[in-house]
This record gives structure tokens, sequence and C-alpha cells, in this order.
């Protein structure tokens, strides 16, 4: 099966295209174009009122940081299902619910995990409604 990223279209196990919104950092593993890993690897500074704030890496910087890239390794593309934690349901669709209801029916360990609707609501049966105090 030919799978290919929904971004950029490389296929998987290839590099993702410059500016791809699916590329991972190969530092700190969030997404590559809001990370600030560029900044703090070359030692810019981003504060409020500094230049790079404002204007983002110099040519000469962003060399500097596809080198760091290349020599760290970039991450590949690669599909990794969403599963449910509870159930294993692949590719089960997204839902959300307030922060304070997730807090309170969704157990700490598991919070950042995905959890499909129809095992949400089982989970919301169980433990009870939510009273006004809590």
């Amino acid at each position: 099966m030919n799978v290919t990223c929904g971004d950029c279209g490389v296929n998987e196990g290839d590099l993702h295209q410059p500016g791809c919104d699916m590329e991972l950092c190969p530092f700190c593993g969030d997404q590559l174009l809001s990370c600030q890993c560029k900044y703090k690897k070359l030692g810019i500074d981003v504060s409020p009122g500094s230049w790079a704030y404002s204007h983002g890496l110099t040519d000469a910087q962003q060399k500097d940081w596809e080198k760091l890239l290349s020599d760290k390794g970039r991450v590949p593309f690669i599909l990794y299902p969403l599963i449910c934690a509870k159930c294993g349901a692949l590719w089960p669709d997204m839902f959300m619910v307030p922060d304070r209801e997730w807090k309170h029916y969704i157990q700490i360990n598991m919070r950042d995990q995905i959890i499909c609707r129809p095992c949400y609501d089982g989970i919301v049966a169980l433990i009870g409604p939510m009273t006004q105090r809590q």
C-alpha cells in the first residue's frame, strides 16, 4: 500500500518537503515549523523586540539550521495509526469535550491518549454525572 504525507505528498519512509506542516523536529519531537529549537540551537534571541522575533532567521542562519538538521538527521515520514487507548479501535473519529470534563473522567496518566467516543461515553456512564462542585 502506497502511503503519502497528506501535506507534502512524499512517500512513507521519505523525508518531508521543506516547509511541510507534518515534519517533526529531530531535537524535540514537536512540529518542526513551530518549535523553537532553531533559535535555541543557534543561540538566537527571539524575545519580543529582538530582530529575530519580528523577522525570523537570516539566510545564513537558515543555512546553519539546515546543517544542524542534516547532521542530527531529519525525521522521515512514517504514518502511525491513531488507536483508541481503551478498546484499540483504529482511526477513531475525533471529538472534543471541555478540559474540565476530560480531567474529571479520564485518569491522569491517560489524558494525553486517544479515547474513542464510545469508550469515553462508557467511562462517563461508569463514573456518573459531574456535580457543580467538581
